[in-house]
């Protein structure tokens, strides 16, 4: 092992496996040995699928479960995960099991107050807009406003359901056990990537968030946002309870996205990683039998298992959580670009440029909703097609091979593997595309409602 400076080490509670510290370099992948003992040899520039025994891998599984798991026992995989994870123990959403009671307790009253405002929020603007008389401009901004907030409570909801829980540890764990990270160490800087995303959009939603204090503090009118909804506690000095109560839920909105997005991703470079092993069987026939290659070919379906099972746990984890942030980004994308390609009174004005930056972050969780998933659904697809397209395995003709790759083919054949909305349908580009004519339409139908109303006053 390699030395590692102190700065980078791991914190004490999060134990990688040994595995996920083995990078081989190896140009050549053993396929291990026939009952005849002569070897494969599978010529390419990846590294070998290892598949433990089957009786060896459920007797890790059984040592491995206990009913009294703690965040050590949970948080032993990535450290790039928990640098996300450690931004939500700091806002006090920390409902791991076995933790301080204290520490539950304080979360429970923090997670309690903050929805409780945000719900209360909420209802105050559906009053007003249904009070009050009919105004384009300031209904589609209530309700973006609204469905935002509505949006950053249920994802708070939500990441403290899979705290407690222990999903995403139970996830990253499987993806570890599949295939030993490899995927994952081989686009670790993708990875890195998305970490440093997260860090720059939290850091410019923070810098919103308090401009948006800072203007109503001394009473400055930023966008189409009704007079009355800063008078919520009756004096507009007291609407910065509101405002951090909703700062609060906007960050554990943006832990959850990230979080759905990095799992999402890595179980995608799982599955690439698998496909570039499929695509990459070109054994040396001199030094095989067709006994090894179908003993090969087995291994590979063993893996593709473990790895559907990720993806039956993704689709398990997240599936309701899609279908609430579709059905509720779809409004506030509608009604934010209402305000934008409607025509304002006063063009670059603060109200449109105010409205302009809700429309980036509406795009943008649209963006990270449908981006992963449909991703991860097609290089799934893309399984079947690298095993159907590689020759050595077909030809020539050997009755025992093709009978072992037919069934890795009729195992391939699995088209609703991916994360599904609530098992509607399972996110993919056809899907996206979809969505975006029907928001593209029913914005056009806004538009409409909205100059008749012009008209008639």
């Amino acid at each position: 092992m390699q030395f590692v400076s102190p700065r980078y080490l791991l914190p004490t509670f999060i134990i990688v496996p040994p595995s996920a510290y083995h990078y081989p370099t190896q140009k050549v992948m053993d396929c291990g040995q026939g009952k005849n003992g002569v070897p494969i040899v599978v010529q390419h520039s990846e590294i070998k699928i290892d598949i433990e025994d089957t009786q060896q891998k459920n007797q890790d599984k059984f040592q491995s479960k206990s009913d009294a798991r703690t965040i050590d026992d949970d948080c032993k995989i990535d450290r790039l995960f928990f640098r996300i994870c450690y931004f939500c123990l700091m806002l006090g959403v920390n409902f791991y099991r076995n933790r301080c009671a204290w520490k539950c307790v304080l979360s429970i009253i923090i997670v309690t107050v903050a929805s409780t405002l945000n719900v209360y929020f909420i209802g105050y603007v559906a009053y007003l807009c249904l009070s009050q008389k009919f105004e384009a401009e300031r209904v589609a901004t209530s309700i973006s406003v609204g469905t935002w907030v509505l949006q950053a409570t249920l994802s708070t909801l939500f990441l403290a359901f899979w705290q407690s829980t222990g999903q995403s540890c139970k996830l990253l764990r499987l993806l570890y056990e599949a295939n030993k990270g490899e995927g994952v160490h081989h686009h670790r800087k993708s990875l890195v990537a998305i970490v440093r995303i997260f860090y720059v959009v939290l850091a410019l939603t923070v810098c919103y968030y308090v401009v948006l204090i800072v203007a109503n503090q001394v009473e400055y009118r930023v966008g189409y946002m009704d007079n009355e909804i800063p008078m919520i506690f009756g004096d507009r000095r007291l609407f910065i309870i509101a405002q951090l109560s909703i700062l609060y839920c906007i960050l554990c909105w943006g832990v959850a996205l990230f979080i759905f997005s990095l799992l999402i991703h890595a179980t995608h470079y799982e599955f690439d990683y698998f496909n570039q092993q499929v695509r990459s069987i070109t054994c040396n026939y001199e030094y095989q039998t067709d006994e090894t290659l179908c003993d090969y070919l087995i291994k590979l379906m063993k893996v593709h298992n473990n790895l559907t099972e990720c993806v039956k746990r993704l689709d398990q984890m997240f599936n309701r959580y899609v279908f609430v942030m579709i059905t509720t980004i779809i409004p506030t994308s509608m009604f934010s670009l209402f305000n934008i390609v409607h025509k304002p009174d006063r063009p670059f004005s603060i109200p449109l440029f105010i409205s302009f930056l809700l429309v980036i972050y509406c795009g943008f969780s649209f963006y990270t909703l449908v981006n992963a998933p449909s991703k991860l659904h097609n290089t799934i697809y893309n399984t079947k097609s690298a095993l159907c397209a590689n020759t050595h395995v077909w030809f020539p003709y050997r009755p025992n091979v093709y009978h072992s790759a037919l069934a890795f083919v009729c195992h391939l054949d699995q088209t609703n593997l991916g994360v599904s909305i609530w098992g509607f349908a399972v996110v993919s580009k056809p899907l996206v595309l979809t969505t975006l004519s029907v928001m593209v339409t029913c914005l056009a139908l806004f538009l409409q409602v909205g100059d008749c109303n012009v008209e008639n006053r």
